[in-house]
C-alpha cells in the first residue's frame, strides 16, 4: 500500500480549486447539523484572529477510475461540502453589493469551472444522490425552494447568516475575500489519496480504527515536540511514561481531557486540541511545566482506578469504599474535581473530598441527575473554581454542585422507586447499608470484604420464581436483594423461601439475617425491605 498511495498536506480551499470530487454513490448523505456548521465557522473566526492556521483532518480519496475524471470522497465530504456551501454563501453575498466580478471569480475557483475534457462548465464537487438535487439548488442560487428542515438548506441559512454579520455593508466586502483566502490558503489538510475504492477504505478504515481521539493524542504529542526546544527530550521521555499507562490511544485523551477540564472548566473533545495548544502557546518552559503536571495529575488518576495503588500509603482517610463505588458506578464526570481537589489541597483534605462526591454521585444517580451536559458542565465549573482557589473547601464544593444533589426526601423516594440494580453495585450498595445499620444501633464497626469472592449476590426471591410481569420487573430491585457468605449460599440454592430462612440466620450480615424472621417473601415484601433499606440509604450516603 505504501508504494502506491500518495501522502501528502494541502489546504481545504485548493482541494476544491484544483480537483474534479465527487461523493461516492453508497456514502452516506450530508449529515453535519447547525451546531457542527456554527463550530466550524467559529474556528474559522478564532483563527484569523490569531492569525493561524486552522487543521482539519485527514481527507481520504480513491484516485479517478478508468471511467471518469473525479476523485472519490472516503473520508472528509462532511468538511468539503460544508465548505463548498460556504463559499456559495460568500458567492451569494457577493452578489449584493455588486461585486458580481468577484463572485464570478469565487464561483469560478471553487464551485463551477471549464473543463477542455468535456467542454463544459462543471461542478467541481457532487454530492451523493440524496443530496445532489439540493446542493444543485443552492448553486443555482435557489436556497429558498428547500425543505426548512432540509441539512444542506440549514447549513447554508447558518453561513449565509455569518457571511452577512462579517459584511453588513457593502464597504466590509473585504472580510468575504479575507475568509475565502482563508479558506484556500489557511486551513490544512492531510491527504491520503489512494488508487482505487477498496485501497481507499483500508487506509480510512485504518484510521477510524486508531481513532479521532488517537488523531487528537498524535496533534499533542507533535505540538508539545515542536514546542519543547531545548527541552525535547525531557518532554519525549514523559510523553513516553504517559503512554505506557494507557492500552487504548482514546483512554489517554480522556485523560488529558480531565486534567484540562480540571483547571479550565468544561471542553468538548473536539475543541481540546486547540484548546491545549492555546493554554500552552510556543514557549519551551511552557511544553515542559504542561507535561510535568500531566504527570503528576495521572499519578492521581490512576490511583482513582485502583484502591490498591500505592499512592493511598501516604493517605490518613479510609477511600476504599469510594473508590470501589467510582469503578463499580462507573463516576466519570467529577474525575476533573478530583483531580483539581489533589492539585490544590492536602492530601488528607482531597481524600475527604473523594468521599463525599462519591456520596453525592450515589445519591445523584438514584435521582437520575448525572447524565447529560449539565453534569458535565457543573462538575467541570466546580473543578475550576477548585483550581483557582474560589472553593477552597468542601462546604463551598457542595454549594457549587447543588442542583445535582437530591435532598434526604428526594433521595429515599428514587432509591424505594429505583429499577434494576446490577450484581456489582449492588454488592457495593448492600455492604454500605449494612454498614449504615451498625452506625444506626451503634454496633461495633466491622471490617467487610463485601468486594471479595467469599461474598456473593443473594435474589431472596429467586429468578426462577419470576413467573409474572411484576414478579420479574422486581426481583433485581434493592429490595429482594441480599449479601450472603459463599458457603450459606450454597447451601441456600433456589430454595424456596422457607427453606433458605436457616442460611439468612447463619450470615454475619445482620440485614441479611434479620429475612430469617419473615414468614414469607412476596412481591410486597421486596417493597416494603425497599423503604426499610431507603431509611439507611440516607445515613450511608450523607448530604453533608
Amino acid at each position: 500500500m505504501a508504494d502506491t498511495t500518495r501522502f501528502g498536506h494541502d489546504q481545504l480551499g485548493h482541494l476544491l480549486a484544483d480537483y474534479l470530487l465527487e461523493v461516492p454513490r453508497f456514502q452516506r448523505s450530508y449529515s453535519w447539523d447547525e451546531g457542527n456548521v456554527e463550530e466550524f465557522l467559529s474556528d474559522l473566526s478564532a483563527a484569523r484572529k490569531k492569525d493561524a492556521d486552522y487543521f482539519m483532518g485527514t481527507v481520504v480519496f480513491a484516485r479517478p477510475g478508468e471511467d471518469g475524471d473525479r476523485r472519490r470522497i472516503v473520508d472528509g465530504q462532511q468538511r468539503l461540502a460544508t465548505t463548498a456551501i460556504l463559499f456559495i454563501a460568500i458567492r451569494d453575498r457577493l452578489h449584493e453589493p455588486e461585486r458580481s466580478r468577484q463572485a464570478d471569480e469565487i464561483e469560478k475557483r471553487f464551485l463551477r469551472g471549464y473543463v477542455i475534457a468535456q467542454d463544459d462548465v462543471v461542478e467541481r464537487l457532487i454530492l451523493s444522490p440524496d443530496d445532489l438535487s439540493g446542493y444543485q439548488h443552492l448553486l443555482n442560487g435557489e436556497s429558498q425552494t428547500l425543505p426548512s428542515n432540509s441539512l444542506i438548506r440549514k447549513s447554508y441559512d447558518v453561513c449565509a447568516g455569518h457571511v452577512a454579520g462579517l459584511a453588513p455593508r457593502p464597504k466590509q466586502h473585504e472580510n468575504l475575500i479575507q475568509l475565502s483566502q482563508q479558506l484556500e490558503n489557511r486551513v490544512q489538510v492531510l491527504v491520503a489519496e489512494a488508487t482505487d475504492l477498496p485501497e481507499a477504505y483500508v487506509i480510512f478504515e485504518t484510521l477510524n480504527d486508531r481513532g479521532a481521539d488517537l488523531t487528537t493524542a498524535d496533534l499533542l504529542k507533535n505540538f508539545l515536540f515542536s514546542a519543547a526546544g531545548q527541552y525535547f527530550r525531557f518532554v519525549e521521555d514523559r510523553w513516553a511514561q504517559l503512554e505506557s499507562n494507557f492500552d487504548r490511544p482514546e483512554d489517554l485523551v480522556k485523560f488529558i481531557r480531565y486534567h484540562h477540564v480540571s483547571r479550565h472548566g468544561s471542553v468538548s473533545g473536539r475543541k481540546l486540541y486547540r484548546a491545549i495548544q492555546s493554554e500552552v502557546g510556543d514557549k519551551a518552559t511552557s511544553a515542559k511545566q504542561y507535561i510535568d503536571d500531566l504527570m503528576k495529575a495521572q499519578q492521581v488518576y490512576l490511583a482513582l482506578r485502583d484502591p490498591e495503588h500505592s499512592y493511598w500509603n501516604n493517605v490518613n482517610v479510609d477511600v476504599r469504599d469510594a473508590l470501589y463505588a467510582y469503578r463499580r458506578f462507573g463516576f466519570e464526570a467529577s474525575i476533573p474535581v478530583l483531580l483539581a481537589g489533589f492539585a490544590k489541597w492536602s492530601h488528607d483534605d482531597a481524600a475527604r473530598l473523594l468521599v463525599k462526591v462519591a456520596n453525592w454521585s450515589v445519591r445523584s444517580t438514584f435521582a437520575g441527575r448525572l447524565g447529560g451536559g449539565v453534569a458535565d458542565e457543573t462538575f467541570g465549573e466546580t473543578a475550576r473554581a477548585i483550581s483557582s482557589r474560589t472553593a477552597r473547601n468542601q462546604t463551598s464544593v457542595r454549594t457549587l454542585l447543588a442542583k445535582l444533589i437530591p435532598n434526604d426526601v428526594e433521595f429515599m423516594e428514587a432509591f424505594v422507586t429505583y429499577g434494576d440494580v446490577s450484581a456489582s453495585r449492588a454488592k457495593y450498595l448492600l455492604a454500605m447499608l449494612e454498614k449504615a445499620d451498625e452506625q444506626k444501633h451503634q454496633r461495633p464497626a466491622r471490617p467487610v470484604d463485601w468486594y471479595s469472592r467469599a461474598v456473593t449476590l443473594e435474589h431472596i426471591l429467586p429468578l426462577s420464581a419470576a413467573n409474572s410481569e411484576s414478579t420479574s420487573a422486581a426481583v433485581n430491585r434493592i429490595g429482594n436483594l441480599a449479601l450472603l457468605e459463599k458457603r450459606l449460599n450454597k447451601s441456600a440454592g433456589r430454595k424456596p423461601f422457607e427453606d433458605k430462612r436457616a442460611a439468612y440466620r447463619d450470615s454475619s450480615f445482620e440485614l441479611t439475617k434479620r429475612l430469617a424472621s419473615k414468614r414469607t417473601w412476596r412481591t410486597r415484601s421486596i417493597t416494603d425491605r425497599s423503604r426499610e433499606l431507603a431509611l439507611l440509604a440516607a445515613v450511608a450516603w450523607p448530604d453533608k
